[in-house]
């Protein structure tokens, strides 16, 4: 072998017994760092709830996380405690016809009587496939006092995302939910149960859960904000109890009365028309506010279900 051939055969050994050495001291730093603590996680990423109503106010964004392909998945939680979980994306069938539907229920205390509330979204569902924003403030408000908040999506799947398109259909399949899986799952206080809804879900309640299903509302309320019209041909006969204790609340902006080209709805004008058509049932607590300037997307929900909440608390006076 030659002079030049040893050399190079030693500077190889050398390399090989270098890069030897190297892995051994990684395998040695990585066992010892086995043990160490590992570094807590990032914070829970929060929402502004300052578009919502609630100045200098921010929520944990609360989801399902990650993108689903527009895929419903049934992500129900079962065993001890399940109860008191956030869940999302449940599915829920009645007679042939499935929805689904979130339930926010972290942070509440469960040695005290919970309520709920109810969200029905406006048409495209945005509120239901986007639970991180308007609905972590409305959850946020309602953790506050003490009530649980259910986001249903409708069932419906013909043409638009709407509730008032198969209105009634709509509502039997909500009825069932209600009755069938959530006071089954939940301990519900029911003599507080408030119905919100935004748009074509303001619709829906005031044209028909309202005028066809009241015993769904023993006690609470209902607000419609950005629409609310008169029902035309109702079922339900409220209580006396109902007409003196439930309030009923309008929230509409000036500005919304259907001239915007993006919101051809007359939300100004079907409010009007189901606020003068309840009180004149002898709703004693039937209020409208009007928002000067606002348009069918300004309205600031979490506020109005905060203001009317406390309202509800101290014995029915009028929101903010």
């Amino acid at each position: 072998m030659s002079r030049r051939s040893r050399r190079r055969l030693r500077a190889l050994a050398a390399t090989a017994l270098g890069l030897v050495l190297l892995l051994l001291a990684t395998v040695a730093v990585l066992v010892d760092r086995s043990g160490e603590p590992q570094p807590e996680a990032e914070a829970p990423e929060t929402v502004s709830c300052d578009r919502y109503g609630l100045d200098g106010v921010r929520a944990e964004a609360r989801g399902p996380g990650g993108p689903t392909d527009g895929t419903m998945l049934d992500s129900r939680v079962f065993g001890p405690g399940a109860e008191r979980r956030d869940r999302f994306r449940l599915d829920f069938e009645h007679e042939g016809i499935t929805g689904n539907y979130h339930v926010f229920a972290e942070g509440l205390d469960w040695d005290r009587p919970v309520g709920v509330v109810y969200h029905f979204h406006g048409d495209g569902a945005f509120e239901y496939e986007n639970p991180e924003y308007t609905a972590s403030c409305m959850a946020k408000v309602a953790e506050e006092h003490n009530l649980l908040l259910v986001v249903p999506r409708t069932p419906d799947r013909s043409g638009d995302t709407t509730w008032w398109e198969e209105r009634d259909l709509n509502a039997e399949w909500f009825v069932a939910l209600v009755e069938e899986r959530l006071e089954a799952d939940y301990d519900i206080d029911r003599s507080r149960t408030w119905l919100t809804g935004y748009s074509g879900g303001a619709q829906f309640i005031s044209q028909n859960l309202l005028a066809d299903h009241l015993d769904l509302v023993p006690g609470g309320g209902a607000i419609m904000m950005g629409g609310g019209q008169a029902p035309r041909s109702p079922d339900a006969e409220p209580t006396r109890d109902q007409l003196e204790d439930l309030l009923l609340r309008w929230d509409v902006g000036t500005e919304d009365d259907g001239t915007d080209p993006q919101a051809r709805f007359d939300a100004l004008s079907a409010a009007e028309d189901g606020y003068r058509w309840y009180e004149r049932q002898g709703f004693e607590h039937a209020r409208i506010r009007y928002r000067e300037g606002v348009d069918h997307f300004g309205l600031p929900y979490a506020r109005i279900l905060e203001r009317t909440l406390t309202a509800a608390e101290e014995d029915g006076q009028d929101a903010a």
